[in-house]
């Protein structure tokens, strides 16, 4: 624009100005643009904008004003030209070293935040919380600030990153004081510590597949390593996922943004890795943008955990609690382990025996589900429905049917356990004809055959799984059982 000493605009005429300038350079809604750069450039904010607009305005003001709107013109994010931008109640620097907080991660926090809140109306304990791929700080920070009785730890890869969360966390006010950053990749630079001790993981972290066109002002701007990831944008998401169960406590709250259309897939992967009360959450704008899961309170200890997957993986059976009559579960790939369960039962091998999923991507690897048949997996898994289906690899090897019965359990650990060690039988751990016992002790002593391990505990139900026949068009009931599907259209 240029201002010599004899000349003055107002904030008015640079206004309208730079609105000009804009729309000729087609710059994206050039009135926010300029009113933000006017504001910025001249000092003035809120009503000043209105109530000042005709005053006149320094040589420095307008100098400003140009460097700016020549930035954005040359296509720089308008947050960037600006240096910093609003998230909640913080008023965040911003710039190339970090991802611009946007709308839809507000709604992340908002959830994450009405989670903590619920505990700490319970208990008056520090509640521990962990950021990852932390950024500006919009996440951690806003936590920290809005809920008090947080102890925030951020994580970020990026040096550069953590630099500018570090002038953010400056401007914090007392909450800084409960705001640790550490640097390094995810949960790597975190204290052992906190491992089983987190309340809630939240983490917007890169899911943007390098093959995806994003707008040129986000793809020429902001830092690639914050955006794209491998697998289809899928890598990290994956990760995090895998990696946060043992970090969290009993109860405690997984919390991912992702893609729209990685939200079913988030799901399911928590689903299959023993998450539970999976849930996808919308964004401001009611678009599917995040999947929360907690892990469960009901998880079994580490050793016996450990020794129920050596034997699976040894070709032993294990004998243990499951979500209705105690099971005998044999990895499904190892033909002579699943045989082994028949003798231990005394049950026929020309009688099939079901078999449990980690989730529907398992049971996908091992039969045919129509569509109905799907709709119904994602109703009721996790749960006690078992769905006959068509065997995609032709007749069982043992029992030489060509269907097969697959469920998922409720319990969030054995999910975990299934999808480590792959599907296991899932047939109930009593004599052939003879009522199960309720306890997994007392099951795995009746039978002809001594387990390799026993889980030891006792069953929530004595009921067994309802059984749905699903290799026709209409379903079928083959069962009655735990859950009541009178009222189902099949």
């Amino acid at each position: 624009m240029g201002l010599d000493d004899s000349e003055a605009v107002t904030a008015r005429q640079l206004f309208q100005e730079l609105i000009h300038k804009f729309k000729k350079q087609k710059i994206e809604d050039p009135e926010i643009s300029a009113r933000w750069i006017v504001e910025e450039a001249v000092g003035l904010t809120g009503a000043d904008f209105f109530t000042k607009q005709d005053e006149k305005l320094t040589v420095r003001m307008v100098a400003a004003a140009d460097s700016m709107s020549d930035r954005r013109i040359k296509g720089e994010p308008l947050q960037y030209v600006v240096g910093h931008w609003g998230f909640r109640e913080l008023d965040l620097a911003v710039d190339h070293r970090a991802l611009i907080p946007r709308p839809e991660t507000e709604s992340v926090v908002e959830k994450g935040i009405q989670y903590l809140k619920s505990l700490t109306s319970s208990n008056g304990e520090v509640l521990k919380v962990v950021e990852l791929g932390t950024g500006t700080g919009a996440i951690a920070l806003s936590i920290a600030k809005e809920v008090p009785e947080t102890k925030v730890h951020a994580t970020d890869v990026s040096a550069e990153a953590l630099s500018l969360t570090r002038s953010n966390l400056a401007g914090l006010g007392r909450a800084a004081s409960n705001v640790s950053l550490c640097e390094g990749s995810w949960f790597d630079p975190l204290p052992d510590v906190l491992r089983g001790e987190l309340d809630l993981i939240v983490s917007n972290p890169p899911y943007v597949s390098e093959s995806d066109e994003l707008p040129l002002v986000v793809k020429d701007w902001e830092p690639g390593l914050a955006l794209f990831a491998e697998a289809n944008g899928f890598a990290h998401l994956l990760h995090i996922a895998v990696e946060a169960r043992s970090w969290l406590k009993p109860n405690g709250m997984l919390l991912l943004e992702c893609a729209e259309a990685q939200c079913f897939k988030l799901k399911s992967l928590l689903i299959s890795r023993g998450y539970e009360k999976v849930t996808i959450g919308l964004d401001l704008a009611g678009r599917e943008r995040m999947v929360s899961g907690y892990r469960p309170a009901n998880d079994i200890s580490a050793e016996h955990f450990s020794g129920a997957m050596s034997a699976l993986k040894s070709g032993k059976f294990v004998v243990t609690t499951t979500d209705t009559v105690p099971g005998i579960l044999a990895a499904y790939s190892n033909s002579d382990a699943v045989i082994t369960t028949y003798v231990a039962k005394g049950r026929p091998l020309d009688q099939p025996m079901p078999v449990l999923v980690s989730g529907i991507e398992q049971a996908l690897q091992l039969v045919e589900f129509s569509d109905k048949a799907t709709a119904l997996a994602r109703e009721h898994w996790p749960g006690p429905l078992t769905l006959v289906a068509t065997r995609l690899d032709g007749p069982d090897p043992v029992h030489k049917g060509n269907t097969l019965g697959v469920r998922v359990p409720d319990l969030g650990w054995l999910r975990l356990l299934i999808d480590e060690v792959g599907p296991v039988t899932g047939s109930s751990a009593n004599v052939h004809d003879l009522l199960p016992e309720n306890s997994a002790e007392k099951a795995a002593a009746s039978l002809h055959l001594t387990p390799g391990y026993v889980v030891p505990g006792s069953s929530e139900t004595d009921v067994a799984s309802t059984v749905l026949d699903v290799t026709k068009s209409e379903a079928r009931v083959l069962r009655l059982g735990a859950i009541d599907i009178s009222d189902q259209k099949m």
